[in-house]
């Protein structure tokens, strides 16, 4: 028998924890990854907002319990109890973008002694959280092609917004990810524009 028709064991019965993986909120539905999944993709149970107590929307990352009924589409998720949203991976993945600047900042700092201008500090820290943000875009990229927990979109934009708009661009047409997102491109653009006025105003005033 191949892999591919290798059937997929059933889910355990009772209460179950999990993490939510995807959840389209327009549409109202995801994909919750219970915990003895052991992060096997193939294990991944349907969610319907319907099932969400008091239909809050679900956040990729988010912990959450649940009990398992099988309809004709698979496995669903039902009486879903979500967790805080002060669980969802955002400080992590936030932290590793900032942090990773940090650390080229530094580099850069060291490579050219010490610069005393802070019009070269601001260049540098721009470059620096560029390649750390477009980093985390090729990163997110590859965790979409395999449904696995995904960077939160709010954290890709806090990351443009501090500084890393170019490295966002960049990672957005190479890894050709968000492109098709308006909602997430009109933030995008809106950021960029935010940027720009504070550049313009910060040059007339010197």
């Amino acid at each position: 028998m191949t892999a591919k028709n290798t059937p997929v064991a059933p889910p355990p019965t009772g209460v179950q924890a999990g993490v939510v993986v995807k959840f389209d909120a327009d549409r109202g539905f995801g994909f919750i990854r219970p915990d003895s999944a052991h992060g096997a993709v193939n294990q991944d149970i349907f969610v319907h907002v319907s099932n969400v107590e008091g239909r809050h929307t679900l956040h990729p990352g988010q912990r959450v319990r649940f009990t398992v009924t099988r309809t004709n589409k698979g496995p669903t998720a039902l009486n879903v109890q979500a967790g805080s949203v002060l669980n969802i991976p955002y400080l992590k993945f936030l932290l590793v973008g900032v942090g990773s600047a940090l650390v080229l900042l530094f580099g850069f700092a060291f490579a050219l002694d010490r610069p005393s201008s802070l019009a070269l500090w601001i260049g540098m820290w721009v470059v620096a959280l560029s390649m750390a943000t477009f980093g985390v875009y090729g990163w997110d990229k590859a965790q979409a092609k395999m449904a696995n927990t995904r960077v939160p979109e709010l954290v890709l934009h806090l990351l443009a917004a501090l500084g890393g708009t170019p490295g966002a661009f960049l990672g957005m047409r190479v890894f050709h990810h968000k492109v098709s997102r308006r909602d997430f491109q009109a933030i995008f653009w809106l950021i960029v524009a935010a940027q720009v006025g504070v550049l313009a105003w910060w040059v007339l005033s010197l």
